[in-house]
């Protein structure tokens, strides 16, 4: 009887060290917003495309006038990645490996931290493209 127990301490301790090494900011397994058949990773071109058409060329994020003081054209990545949110400071802009700390994805997905309202504004990114901005980050936001 004792050496059952004590079987049984320790299958429910391995379980509860194992369920424990998850969690929010955990990197440990797969990422908690990817789903099955999700990327694994996007180009800096693909990410350029997406706000090109939906960011840059709507004038908000190119041109002389940006919202935010904030340029999608051209060579962006060096202007948002690792540089500190505007509206959230506690945020990065882009969060290489890290997506659900990059403020630019939370503002795109319309998540409950944002300041102010989803982007683009009345016309959300299809959930394709928001993937292929999250797949970037995830895989380091390479330039």
């Amino acid at each position: 009887m004792l050496l059952r127990l004590m079987r049984l301490s320790l299958l429910l301790t391995a379980a509860l060290l194992w369920a424990g090494c998850g969690g929010e900011d955990s990197t440990v397994g797969p990422d908690e917003s990817a789903v099955e058949g999700s990327r694994t990773e996007a180009t800096l071109a693909e990410v350029s495309e997406v706000f090109a058409v939906s960011c840059a060329f709507s004038g908000c994020h190119g041109g002389e006038e940006l919202a935010a003081g904030l340029s999608l054209e051209g060579d962006f990545a060096s202007r948002i990645v690792g540089v500190d949110s505007g509206q959230r400071p506690d945020f990065k802009l882009v969060d290489p490996g890290n997506p659900n700390k990059s403020y630019l994805l939370i503002k795109v997905r319309g998540d409950d931290e944002i300041v102010s309202q989803q982007m683009p504004p009345g016309n959300p990114l299809p959930a394709e493209q928001v993937e292929i901005i999250r797949a970037w980050i995830a895989s380091g936001a390479k330039e």
